[in-house]
């Protein structure tokens, strides 16, 4: 089973829209997918509340030890709240194969994102011998000054895995409303964000 967490300290750096997305995603592909929602705001629970019966099932839960036994295949996502710190993260990272972190095109979201990498570094061998760590960058605009500072900060992250960014677009308010993922909207309308999406699918494949 392959657990993905989707963790930023700061609030809104859009870890839900992510992980819903991702749900979706592999839900589409007939992997059996739970999205487990620990964030107060309960989004992810909201966006499973919207989701057609006709599209292929998302199953979800509030609680974070209460998971059944999945198939060998089936992918976990964790959502969880903004602002844990010492052991009760430890205690939920070492639920995971792999933490993404998103991070925002802001100084206050660059600092954030310096400390919570930092953090991340110092659960030494929690980090090395089981978690794998990538970062992409969310909701951007293309080729604005703070964009490419963002992209710089990002790569430059050391034994971190830049992934991708994602630029800002109503396409992700329409996939929050409707209980859809952007595989499942018109192909058209999401070519941009279904490309953004590869290298974070093509390098989920890992573990």
């Amino acid at each position: 089973m392959k657990s993905i967490m989707f963790y930023n300290s700061k609030g809104g750096s859009g870890k839900t829209t992510l992980a819903v997305n991702l749900a979706a995603y592999y839900a589409k592909a007939g992997i059996p997918t739970t999205i487990v929602d620990l964030d107060p705001q309960q989004s992810s629970m909201q966006w499973l509340d919207a989701r057609p019966m006709s599209k292929p099932k998302v199953s979800g839960t509030k609680k974070f030890n209460k998971l059944v036994k999945r198939a060998k295949n089936a992918v976990v996502i964790y959502d969880l709240p903004a602002a844990i710190y010492g052991n009760k993260l430890t205690s939920y990272i070492k639920k995971a194969n792999i933490v993404v972190v998103p991070v925002l095109p802001s100084p206050i979201d660059m600092k954030a994102a310096k400390e919570f990498i930092q953090s991340l570094r110092a659960m030494g061998s929690v980090i090395r011998n089981r978690v794998q760590i990538g970062l992409v960058a969310n909701r951007c605009r293309a080729h604005t000054n703070i964009f490419l500072e963002l992209d710089s900060y990002l790569l430059k992250e050391k034994g971190i895995k830049y992934v991708t960014a994602f630029r800002d677009n109503t396409n992700y308010l329409k996939s929050a409303r409707s209980g859809l993922g952007i595989f499942e909207m018109g192909e058209a309308m999401t070519a941009q964000d279904r490309e953004e999406w590869k290298p974070l699918i093509r390098w989920l494949g890992i573990k």
